[in-house]
């Protein structure tokens, strides 16, 4: 009886206690390669901190809200099999970038990168306005048509560096169309350097700009669409752009280019 236990033991037993060791140690390294690569993001995100010694309790706080905040939006809605540039920020949240209490509730999504990273199209388009607002600095707005449910998708691209279009310009998903910029020089960008995305449905033709009910680009401001509905590949599901592969008219594509992990 005390042999068969033994036999058991040896063939059945530690094959199984050594593959969860196994399993479990990768699980791990996984996630301690996610955490290491959001980190890495985060500090390229704040490089208005870097020449700034006098503000490094800030600038650690900052970090770690941004740390936290990436993780938790990540376990929601980013793609399996992709690394892509974290949101920290989303739609309808009351926090900033900064970490701070917004004073209305978001309307975008606010996602962070490196300086002079590429800003992709989210669908086939029409460049409507290119301008350096005050306090948004560098934006672009560009109308891409009707979305899969018949709304209007005119697309905010805000506090971007350079901008690689221009206004009337036609352009296709995927198509190149800005980049972030190298320093955070504007205030509206709350000292972290991101893009602002967001989608409304009434445009402010210039002569507009100032009336009464435009407000930054677009007249249902407080009223903007949940990109997170519009996505190829299905409502809350970040698709990423991959070229040569085809998706349906009126969905998105994520605004900066994925990289496939392994």
């Amino acid at each position: 009886m005390i042999f068969l236990i033994k036999i058991f033991i040896t063939f059945f037993i530690s094959p199984l206690a050594y593959f969860l060791v196994i399993t479990t140690s990768i699980s791990e390294e996984l996630k301690s390669s996610e955490s290491l690569l959001l980190n890495s993001q985060c500090e390229e995100a704040l490089v208005f901190y870097e020449d700034r010694p006098e503000l490094h309790t800030e600038y650690l706080v900052l970090l770690k809200y941004c740390n936290s905040a990436g993780k938790k939006i990540k376990t929601l809605i980013y793609p399996e099999n992709f690394d892509i540039n974290p949101i920290i920020s989303d739609f309808k949240s009351m926090n900033g970038v900064n970490g701070r209490n917004r004073m209305n509730i978001h309307q975008g999504v606010d996602i962070i990168g490196g300086k002079d990273q590429a800003i992709i199209a989210v669908a086939d388009g029409r460049v409507l306005e290119t301008v350096i607002e005050k306090c948004w600095g560098p934006t672009v707005v560009i109308d891409h048509g009707k979305s899969n449910d018949g709304k209007n998708l005119i697309t905010i691209y805000g506090h971007v560096g350079e901008i690689v279009v221009k206004e009337n310009d036609l352009i296709k998903r995927g198509d190149l169309i800005a980049r972030l910029p190298k320093r955070v020089d504007y205030r509206c960008m709350g000292r972290v350097r991101h893009l602002h995305f967001q989608i409304g449905q009434k445009y402010c033709e210039k002569e507009e700009k100032n009336s009464w009910g435009c407000n930054y680009f677009i007249k249902d401001y407080f009223r903007s669409l949940n990109p997170h509905l519009y996505w190829a590949a299905g409502p809350n599901k970040i698709t990423c752009f991959e070229k040569n592969k085809l998706y349906e008219k009126g969905t998105l594509t994520y605004p900066l280019p994925c990289r496939k992990n392994n």
